[in-house]
């Protein structure tokens, strides 16, 4: 089994990191849950935007060679998750792996994890219409082609596909989206998060899955434009269903998935669990599960550095052991 180096975490300690951060962000101020999710959801509209106004100007080659348009559109919409990742901001479709870890573990109560869930996707709501009126406003895709092609594309979003098809495409889109955030955690630079992050990213847009929070303003903007998309029907399809397939794809067929690999069968003490060095309390009170939030993988380069030269990883530590390696404590 690989082990974690100078140049990047271990399947299996990455796996222990979703795991703490999982706790961390179920326990998170609601004020930080709040801005983190508003700013994820502007910056998600922002690569939302930058691929409306590429499929807008290829409006003529769409009509021909389509295949090159999606892959083009998959070059430019992982700008804005990139930006999301490496300043802090947070999305409900990559909190489904974070949340879905700690509930497996029993770390989080179900109810929290839910709780946590929904004021992320409202945020996310939230900073998506917040920078669909920035653009419809600054008039970025009021205008021909761009208009045209807003309307062509949340049409082929929501007006072609059934329902079943909308939840089966959200199913593989998040499945790739948290694979790519489950890669971001085993990187230890920033060239290498954003390469693990686009690589997924790019794949899902490409091949035109459902991505609920990109749907917040991908969608909305065509209807602004002249879209006969109802009201209802945005909601239950891009919202509803997509989200529902989020869910599906991104805890089940990551977060059980390496949960079951790496992290089930061991136990955490009751204890404070250190991942990093900014503060985060839970809403209960007597601080029973203080948390601390990692601000940067990087810290946890110096104690594996004695680790890089090994040819044979050590028998499996229990997961108290592991937790503390990756961040330079001593147990």
């Amino acid at each position: 089994m690989a082990i974690s180096t100078a140049d990047h975490l271990s399947a299996e300690d990455a796996a222990v990191l979703l795991l703490t951060t999982g706790i961390a962000k179920a326990y998170e101020r609601v004020d930080y849950m709040i801005v983190r999710n508003f700013i994820g959801g502007a910056l998600v509209s922002i690569g939302g935007m930058i691929t409306l106004v590429v499929r807008g100007g290829c409006n003529t080659l769409f009509e021909t060679n389509p295949a090159i348009v999606q892959l083009l559109l998959g070059l430019v919409f992982p700008v804005g998750l990139v930006m999301c990742t490496l300043t802090g901001g947070e999305l409900s479709t990559g909190n489904v792996l974070f949340l879905s870890i700690a509930l497996l573990q029993r770390r989080v109560p179900f109810w929290r994890a839910i709780f946590s869930f929904a004021v992320s996707f409202l945020a996310n709501l939230a900073g998506a219409l917040f920078y669909l009126i920035i653009a419809h406003f600054g008039r970025v895709l009021s205008n021909e082609p761009y208009k045209s092609g807003t309307i062509a594309f949340a049409d082929e979003k929501v007006l072609v596909p059934d329902g079943i098809t909308v939840f089966v495409r959200a199913i593989g889109c998040n499945w790739l989206i948290c694979m790519g955030v489950y890669m971001a955690f085993l990187s230890r630079t920033v060239v290498s998060r954003v390469v693990s992050i686009w690589i997924p990213i790019f794949t899902f847009v490409a091949v035109g899955f459902e991505n609920s929070v990109a749907n917040m303003f991908l969608i909305p903007i065509g209807m602004i434009n002249g879209s006969q998309i109802s009201v209802g029907l945005f909601v239950w399809k891009s919202l509803v269903l997509s989200t529902l397939g989020n869910i599906v794809g991104g805890g089940v067929f990551v977060g059980i998935t390496y949960w079951y690999l790496y992290i089930q069968g061991h136990e955490i003490a009751d204890n404070e669990i250190d991942t990093g060095n900014q503060p985060i309390l839970p809403l209960s009170h007597g601080g029973r599960h203080h948390v601390t939030l990692t601000t940067t993988l990087t810290s946890s380069i110096t104690t594996t550095i004695a680790n890089k030269f090994e040819q044979v990883k050590p028998a499996r530590p229990n997961l108290d052991t592991r937790i503390s390696r990756q961040q330079g404590t001593t147990t």
